[in-house]
């Protein structure tokens, strides 16, 4: 049955750059080249999207938002070509539409280059936030001091490209931390045209290179950690310049003996040249069972998984209906 999408104005005055839900799908939060950042309430009686701040977040193109899970409260993290990663609450004690509903609680300016990605981490992991950027750092960041969710500090910093990237114009760096609580803590990190696994070393508690997930010919535009639900390994879609979708099976071996390193194999298990032009981003469903997928061709893909573990296109959806 095709049903027709329900478009509303952003109004920003430039690209819109990323789209965040919150946990409960009752908020939305969209960036904009415009520097601008902007939140939307969902009003459940005509299930519209209404409004709720609009103010300038940061002096360059804003390409990042997320909300952190609402057991911290009710934050959002932005980021920024500016350099900057800023976190904000909303102050229910100011009214909508004043560009003040949204209070800043700190500027993090560690970056020695624009920044590309941003997000929390699992909440399991506590309140901490990651970034990276064209100087090819990774960096996490922690809330110090729970009652004071202005108190950030640099908890690890990772050198993921040896040499800082000169341009950022055509470059592209994504992170996509796994969600499951009870594997071994790791980040899936895209740079340029390469992927990598890191983890958690129980030993140094340091962040260790792992794997490298394999035949990529461009850019990489998104990655997207699956949650787990179960399975005994994990997924892994990307979107690459190349026009491939690409889908990972990464499976942990069991330790030697405690302490020791983990082992990671990964194989390719499927790829899709389908949207026929550059591939922006990949996103799993809340359950892992459903892949979506958007690109030059102005449309968006769904890919789920037979019993067999073969994924296949079953849905379509363009601006105008769903096929």
């Amino acid at each position: 049955m095709k049903q027709p999408l329900r478009p509303f104005a952003t109004n920003h005055e430039d690209i819109v750059l990323d789209v965040e839900y919150d946990f409960y799908g009752r908020q939305l939060a969209t960036c904009s080249a415009d520097q601008h950042i902007k939140v939307f309430d969902l009003d459940p009686e005509t299930m519209q999207w209404v409004l709720n701040d609009s103010w300038k977040a940061h002096d360059s193109a804003v390409v990042r938002v997320r909300f952190a899970d609402p057991q911290f409260g009710h934050l959002l993290l932005s980021a920024s070509y500016d350099r900057t990663l800023k976190i904000w609450q909303e102050d229910f004690e100011e009214p909508v539409g004043t560009s003040r509903r949204w209070r800043k609680l700190a500027t993090i300016a560690d970056s020695h280059g624009p920044l590309y990605d941003a997000c929390f981490l699992p909440a399991f992991l506590g309140l901490k936030a990651g970034t990276i950027g064209s100087d090819g750092k990774l960096r996490i960041y922690e809330n110090i001091n729970p009652s004071n969710l202005r108190d950030w500090g640099l908890v690890d910093e990772i050198d993921v490209l040896k040499a800082p990237v000169a341009s950022h114009l055509q470059s592209d760096f994504n992170l996509s931390w796994c969600p499951s609580r009870f594997s071994t803590e790791m980040v899936c990190v895209s740079a340029l045209d390469q992927a990598y696994i890191y983890f958690k070393n129980d030993t140094s508690n340091k962040y260790c290179l792992g794997k490298l997930l394999p035949e990529h010919n461009g850019l990489i535009r998104s990655v997207a950690w699956a949650p787990l639900m179960g399975r005994s390994y994990h997924l892994i879609a990307t979107a690459c310049k190349d026009g491939f979708v690409r889908i990972f099976r990464l499976v942990e071996r069991p330790r030697p003996s405690p302490g020791a390193e983990i082992g990671i194999d990964v194989v390719l298990i499927s790829s899709f040249n389908e949207h026929a032009g550059e591939i922006w981003r990949v996103c799993w469903n809340e359950t892992g069972t459903i892949l979506s997928s958007c690109g030059d061709d102005g449309y968006v893909r769904l890919y789920k998984a037979s019993y067999a573990d073969n994924f296949q296109c079953m849905s379509v959806i363009s601006a105008k209906s769903v096929q």
